[in-house]
This record gives structure tokens, sequence and C-alpha cells, in this order.
């Protein structure tokens, strides 16, 4: 099974640890196919709202000189996606929300009513599972705000699953390591 890894550039040094290194670790040992990418904010143009994804060429961003249509593209292949960000206000990372931001080629502009709240119809038959993990000095309202943002991001791609995990220091890892492990060996099986 492919499971695909964003991470935001400050998780290759949390408290002198590689939290990348940590997640593709965890994911290896359940026999996955593992693809770390480091997204770079800044090497992603902004959406501009055009909606051209949706209408000009749908399932593409017209904004083709970056790689954000390529890992559109990877995280729909994959089973499972890993968000890696450090918790900004509650919030993704400046890194791993520009990519948020451009990949909504991923879902149609149509809006159909879901478990009584509306929603994006898919543009696809199926999504990864979605795993939000945030890290950082956060407070406890941000945990609520990161965990409330990954659960409700998750429901308009509508994966058979989607969970959210924190890490604020490094005692949080061996636990998250278990959960993650639990989470990617009966949610994606190899």
């Amino acid at each position: 099974m492919k499971t695909l890894v964003l991470c935001d550039r400050k998780s290759a040094d949390y408290f002198e640890q590689d939290l990348r290194a940590w997640v593709k670790e965890v994911a290896d040992r359940q026999a996955h196919n593992v693809t770390v990418i480091t997204l770079d904010g800044d090497a992603l143009a902004p959406c501009i709202g055009c909606y051209g994804c949706w209408v000009k060429t749908p399932g593409l961003c017209i904004r083709d000189k970056d790689p954000a249509n390529s890992l559109s593209a990877q995280l729909i292949q994959s089973d499972a996606t890993i968000l890696l960000s450090e918790i900004c206000f509650g919030g993704y990372s400046y890194d791993i929300k520009s990519f948020l931001d451009r990949s909504i080629p991923n879902i149609l502009p149509y809006f159909e009513i879901v478990d009584g709240e509306m929603r994006h119809k898919k543009r696809y038959e199926s999504y990864p599972v979605m795993i939000s993990i945030g890290y950082g000095d956060f407070t406890s309202e941000e945990a609520q705000i990161f965990k409330s943002l990954a659960y409700r991001n998750a429901l308009n791609m509508r994966p058979r699953n989607h969970t959210a995990f924190m890490i604020q220091n490094l005692g949080d890892l061996d636990a998250i390591k278990q959960e993650l492990s639990t989470v990617l060996s009966e949610e994606v099986p190899a």
C-alpha cells in the first residue's frame, strides 16, 4: 500500500528529532511503500481563486509551473496521506496550508448533503485515509482547534477514516508511534 507523508520544513528538526524519519519508520514497519515529501510553501504559487481547476482544466490547477498538480495526484493515488505540520495558532503550518489550498482540484465544485451537512461532491471514487500529525508548543485550545480543523478538512474528501495526533514533547512520540502504527495496520493493510 502507498503512504504519502507531506511534511513542513520545521519537522526535520523538532527538539533535535527528525519527525519525518520517525513517521517514515512507523509506516515502513507496516510494509507500506512510503514517500516522504517536505513541502516548501514558498515554492507553491498561492491559489488565486479562479476555479479553473473546476471548469477549465478539471482536476488540474491552471497554475502548472510548480509541483501542486503532481502533489495532488500523489495524494489521490495514495492509500494513506499523513500531514505532518507544526501547529500554528491551531492551524496547519504555512508549508502544509499552501499545499492544501492548492488541492481543491481533487473535489468537485458541486455540493450534496452528507450526514446532514453540505459537502463538495467527490471527484474520485476513493480517497486516502487522512492522518494529521501536529507538533509544537501549543495550548489546549489550539490542540482542539487543530483536531477540529483536521476533521473538517478531511470531511470534504470523505476518506474511509481520518484521525489527528499531536506531539508537544518528545515523550509523546512512543504513545503516538503505537497509535499511528495501529491506524496504518487496521485502515491501510499492506
